[in-house]
């Protein structure tokens, strides 16, 4: 039998079964052929002691044997035997048969050489993921201004995946409370980073330039001067008087917040001043100016909620927010945010969150 694969293959020869396993301790074959009748141990518990152990037992073991009893194939088969030959060996067939087996050996080491890579890139794929997890929650406000003429409750519902979603808040003044919600391009790592300079900038810039217009046009010319990967942000940005009621805003193509009356209407802030935020260098942004009186509630919100989906891949929509919001029964921002969360997971009804649910309330009190 070695001088018919010996041209072909390297061959180790053991004459009993104890020999054998120690060969295959020292080194690990590609393929094992096993008689079954040997002398002291058997062939069927030589196989036994390999596939019990995890560093042999994927190695191909065929029996070679001159018994032809169908007990003893049953046995080597249960025992995890790859193929069963009966002697007299026939050259072609055992070469055929030993080509098969290492050929389908190799292709197992690949698929499990594969697996193990893919877990390894999952592994850094779910620490990247929860690196970006935690850069997007450190960047979130964690306490509201208590201030009597405002009332503000804001929600995200992070999605697998995680994205660039933000929103902020301050008070800028004694009567100025700075507001912004904004979601940024891409996904994970990049994407959260690009968030917590957007963010810092925004913020930072708010000391300067009161301004909602001028500070997110100083902004995009500062994101845009060094940004290769092409990454942007949408922005909605509010400055509202506590004392008036009035508020002035910029959107740098973000989704139009809804305002909810204390009538109980509801109409859209369609005004677009500018693309999104980081693209283009030199953009002027213009702002707008409108009254809030006294029990009307702003809701600003990114994509993640107007573009979930359901199992069919429809799109939950703006009309159906539109509703949502003119059924709220009363103007507690806390009330406004829940329902709008609730009506988006039923309408999912399970399917997968593909991107972060945001939402910023701010209801108008009153001075």
């Amino acid at each position: 039998m070695k001088g018919i694969l010996t041209p072909q293959y390297r061959i180790k020869v053991a004459t009993n079964g104890p020999a054998a396993l120690k060969i295959v301790e020292k080194q690990l074959p590609d393929i094992i052929l096993l008689d079954i009748m040997m002398p002291g141990m058997s062939g069927l518990e030589v196989c036994r002691e390999l596939k019990a152990n995890p560093r042999s037992a994927d190695i191909p073991v065929i029996f070679l044997t001159a018994k032809d009893q169908t007990e003893d194939e049953t046995e080597g088969f249960a025992l995890g035997a790859a193929d069963y030959i009966l002697k007299p060996v026939n050259p072609p067939i055992l070469q055929a048969r030993v080509k098969t087996h290492l050929a389908l050996k190799q292709s197992m080491d690949a698929l499990q050489q594969t697996s193990a890579e893919l877990a390894r890139a999952k592994q850094r794929m779910e620490l990247e993921l929860n690196v970006g997890r935690d850069i997007q929650h450190s960047m979130l406000p964690n306490t509201v201004p208590e201030r009597s003429e405002v009332t503000l409750c804001a929600s995200m519902d992070a999605a697998r995946e995680v994205g660039g979603d933000f929103y902020d808040y301050y008070m800028l003044s004694e009567d100025e409370l700075c507001f912004c919600v904004a979601d940024v391009s891409g996904k994970g790592v990049p994407a959260a980073l690009f968030m917590a300079m957007s963010k810092i900038l925004i913020r930072s810039r708010a000391r300067d330039e009161r301004d909602p217009a001028k500070n997110i046009t100083r902004v995009n010319a500062e994101l845009s001067e060094d940004n290769p990967e092409c990454m942007f942000v949408t922005v909605f940005f509010g400055v509202l008087n506590l004392s008036t009621g009035e508020l002035v805003y910029t959107n740098g193509g973000h989704n139009p917040p809804l305002m909810r009356r204390a009538s109980g209407e509801v109409e859209a802030l369609r005004d677009i001043h500018g693309p999104v935020v980081a693209i283009m260098p030199g953009e002027e942004y213009g702002q707008s100016t409108l009254q809030m009186e006294p029990g009307d509630v702003l809701l600003v919100f990114t994509d993640g909620v107007t573009e979930a989906m359901d199992t069919s891949d429809n799109l939950y929509g703006d009309d159906r927010l539109f509703d949502v919001l003119k059924a709220v029964p009363d103007s507690n921002v806390r009330s406004v945010v829940d329902c709008v969360n609730e009506s988006v997971a039923a309408f999912a009804a399970g399917a997968e969150q593909a991107d972060d649910i945001t939402m910023l309330a701010v209801r108008y009190n009153g001075y």
